[in-house]
């Protein structure tokens, strides 16, 4: 096996360090900061467009749709940059510290209504949610390949993941539960104002909570790419990386897990406001949603370290399918209704942590069978699957509204039959696919003897 070792030197510095709490938080905060700009893109986006744009709702479908897959297909370009970079900034960070407040700015426009025809409300969000999930990639990216630069350390690398997921759930409460009334108060009713200023809050503090990451973040192990490599990498990486079994098995992961989330936070109000018949209940189902990945976070080290990742997910997303076959028996009953979905969604959340933990895995795996670590590279893999599955599920639900002829001032039965359907099958099916994609992830028993080799060569 050639390992090219001799041509991928690994700088290591404070190798035998722990993470202080002080930078496994200020990691954390960072997804946080995030989901406070993607929160907001993947709860509200769709209705923002069909109800306060007034964007007709047949073309919202594949404004998200392509837009999405068009900013994926970039991820795999900004890690390649990443894997290629070396600043006085390190190699990850610059891609954050120039890249937050263009995001920030195009954000805050993703909500900025304009006055025109349909046609030129339909091409003005395709520029400004093209061009913000394409600065999210380059801000996120960055992020994501910072953790495995961190640490090899398993146990760490979980911790942080989770911690990280315990950002992103905080994050995402503080979205969808403050959002609306957010942007009822700063608009004093009129909410086309009220997202304007709203977005303008978050964005604030967006910038100030990665700040915490580029003070506080430490890149320790990076590969130093010779001069022979550059020439070759590109090919080589890619290959590799489509040979890494257990990249390959997470990136289908998390795909199937973003699916169910794009389509889970894009449904549910619609879900609330028709099925239910209880606006009430948005400010408690989406906010419970990551309540339940908070306590995932919570528990997910513990659970993985006596499950793996294999079986521990496995477990765990048999118990979320479980929750959500039985919950439309209760829906007339707020309480036990509300309380299966929180177990649902605490067993349901272990998926998050996991995956992150289990691309910084496959890192060390591409390190140790390849001979590069290839950081941007594979964390593109889980950006693109996040993108791509938040596409396809908020779009499905696009869609699907607009073939049951959806009409906020006039909504069928055939639109509240279907919203009632699809609200409980995609998540149920998207999570029967994750199970089968996790079945061919073979590095639990392996990853203990990579470390052990790495540590040793």
């Amino acid at each position: 096996m050639d390992l090219q070792t001799t041509s991928n030197p690994i700088r290591v510095s404070e190798v035998n360090g722990k993470l202080s709490l002080k930078e496994k938080y200020s990691y954390g905060i960072g997804d946080f900061a995030s989901n406070l700009m993607w929160g907001v893109l993947g709860s509200f986006l769709l209705y923002f467009y069909t109800d306060v744009a007034l964007i007709p709702v047949a073309a919202t479908g594949t404004i998200m749709l392509v837009s999405r897959i068009l900013d994926a297909f970039f991820d795999p370009l900004v890690g390649s940059f990443i894997d290629r970079t070396n600043s006085k900034w390190g190699r990850t960070k610059p891609y954050i510290l120039f890249g937050i407040l263009p995001l920030c700015v195009f954000y805050i426009l993703s909500f900025t209504t304009i006055n025109g025809s349909d046609t030129t409300k339909i091409i003005y969000a395709y520029i400004t949610f093209i061009i913000v999930g394409l600065l999210f990639s380059v801000v996120n990216i960055g992020y994501g390949a910072l953790m495995p630069m961190m640490t090899r350390d398993p146990h760490e690398k979980t911790q942080l993941a989770s911690i990280r997921m315990g950002g992103m759930a905080i994050g995402n409460i503080l979205v969808t539960a403050g959002t609306m009334p957010l942007v009822n108060a700063l608009g004093k009713g009129n909410q086309q104002q009220g997202f304007l200023w709203t977005t303008i809050l978050f964005s604030v503090i967006g910038i100030i909570s990665f700040l915490f990451i580029l003070k506080y973040c430490k890149e320790r192990y990076i590969e130093k790419n010779s001069v022979t490599k550059e020439k070759h990498s590109l090919i080589y990486t890619y290959k590799s990386a489509f040979r890494n079994g257990p990249w390959v098995s997470t990136l289908i992961f998390t795909l199937f897990m973003f699916i169910k989330i794009g389509a889970t936070v894009a449904i549910t109000i619609y879900f609330c406001l028709q099925v239910l018949k209880n606006p009430a209940m948005i400010s408690i189902l989406l906010p419970m949603l990551y309540i339940g990945m908070i306590f995932a976070a919570a528990m997910t080290p513990a659970f993985i370290k006596k499950f793996g990742y294999r079986k521990g997910n496995i477990i765990a997303l048999s118990i979320y399918i479980l929750c959500l076959a039985i919950m439309p028996f209760f829906e007339g009953s707020p309480v036990i209704f509300v309380t299966i979905y929180f177990i649902a969604n605490a067993f349901g959340g272990i998926t998050g942590p996991s995956a992150i933990g289990m691309t910084a895995d496959s890192v060390d795996y591409n390190e140790w069978k390849f001979g590069i670590r290839s950081e941007g590279t594979l964390y593109a893999g889980n950006s693109f699957g996040i993108k791509v599955g938040m596409a396809v599920g908020g779009a499905l639900i696009g869609y699907i509204l607009a073939f049951t002829g959806y009409d906020p001032k006039h909504v069928t039965a055939s639109a509240v039959s279907s919203i009632h359907f699809l609200y409980y099958l995609i998540p149920i099916l998207c999570s029967i696919l994750q199970i089968i994609a996790i079945g061919f992830y073979k590095l639990d028993k392996m990853h203990p003897q990579i470390i052990y080799d790495l540590n040793h060569r």
